[in-house]
């Protein structure tokens, strides 16, 4: 991660939670630490205001996903999901009992677009890649299950790519089920909507993003999703001091006359060109329009293979993989930190990976967690006197 102060050293930064925009009075909120922990909240006055929250995971369109479901929008959930792998095996690998081990070595992963094909993938690579440091776990134990409710993966993709995809998944003894929707969520359990179940300790969402709940709120013009409306000079109409962009802003491509995919290809052009229309207006010169062509979109299938869809080129396998890694390494801000992601990557490609879990108060599911107190205190046993 690169720190934020490195990246604007010559921007003021203020470490909080917005709680609140006014519009009218040009006024933002804030609680201040790094968890909101001062409480007394405070008014940050502006010229201009760039919405740019980034967006939440889409919980809300499967009962229970939110509380039972992890997600990986962040890097913290990241590790949260990290530490539930670790801690499957672990348990697995002194239970006694084949069903309890047979669900805690079941994981499931909800929604097929590219997030969800990447994360599977990760999954059941690191998975397999650590059984032999087990005793009681065969490769055969493991089971990783990709539902997803379209008759195939990443729509947005050419269908070759995406049946590139589902093969080499499939190759790694992933579960694909297509067509299928997931109606609830529960402890230990995903319901299916033709009434079928698969016990899994382990359950990730991959459902797509929505926008913050803070933009919703605005009283400005919203899509049907709830994005904020905004001019091509990504201004909203009637407000030209307020601009947005990313997840929480409808971005008309002009090429197409669609919105703008929700990618981080197209929220840094974004930012690039407020940046400069921001300026402009302090100067009074022209603003700008987005214009930008979408290049195409890169996803990893994991160990050294990948497709990707680039100016009209289909490619798949280790091509598309280098060319994947290529392209984020040159997105990271500085130098020295490029370098210092290509030394860990070169080591990834001789070691396996760590299984250290790391207890850093990432957020877990309730539902986990309720599972866990309830087995801490089920095998509590009351102290005997002799």
């Amino acid at each position: 991660m690169n720190p934020i102060r490195l990246v604007t050293p010559n921007a003021t930064l203020y470490v909080g939670e917005v709680t609140d925009i006014d519009l009218e009075h040009q006024r933002v909120e804030i609680r201040q630490g790094l968890y909101g922990h001062y409480q007394e909240p405070r008014s940050l006055f502006y010229d201009h205001v760039v919405i740019s929250l980034g967006g939440v995971p889409n919980t809300s369109v499967v009962e229970g996903m939110a509380e039972n479901a992890f997600d990986v929008q962040r890097l913290s959930n990241a590790f949260a999901l990290r530490n539930q792998l670790i801690d499957t095996l672990e348990q697995a690998d002194i239970e006694t009992d084949p069903v309890e081990k047979r669900q805690l070595l079941t994981y499931v992963v909800v929604g097929g677009g590219a997030n969800g094909v990447e994360v599977v993938a990760e999954m059941r690579d690191m998975l397999i890649e650590v059984t032999s440091r087990y005793k009681h776990i065969e490769p055969d134990d493991i089971r990783v299950v990709l539902i997803h409710g379209g008759p195939r993966l990443i729509p947005d993709l050419p269908e070759s790519l995406a049946t590139f995809a589902e093969q080499l998944l499939r190759h790694k003894g992933v579960e694909i089920m297509f067509n299928r929707r997931v109606s609830k969520v529960e402890p230990g359990r995903v319901i299916l909507d033709n009434g079928g179940t698969i016990d899994a300790s382990t359950v990730v969402g991959s459902v797509g993003v929505q926008p913050n709940p803070l933009t919703k709120e605005l009283p400005l013009e919203h899509n049907s999703r709830g994005q904020l409306k905004v001019s091509r000079m990504l201004n909203v109409p009637g407000h030209p001091n307020v601009w947005a962009i990313g997840d929480n802003a409808e971005v008309i491509d002009p090429h197409n006359g669609k919105p703008y995919p929700q990618t981080a290809q197209h929220a840094v052009r974004e930012a690039r060109l407020v940046a400069r229309n921001i300026a402009a207006t302090f100067k009074g010169e022209p603003l700008q329009s987005m214009n930008y062509r979408t290049l195409g979109q890169l996803v990893a299938l994991g160990h050294r293979s990948a497709i990707a869809y680039v100016m009209g080129l289909k490619l798949s396998g280790f091509t598309a993989w280098w060319m994947w890694r290529s392209y984020y390494l040159l997105q990271i801000p500085r130098w020295d930190k490029r370098l210092r992601i290509m030394f860990d990557w070169t080591l990834d490609l001789m070691f396996p990976p760590e299984l250290t879990q790391l207890k850093v108060g990432q957020p877990v599911p309730a539902a986990s967690a309720r599972r866990r107190n309830h087995a801490e205190r089920s095998d509590e046993v009351p102290a005997q006197r002799s």
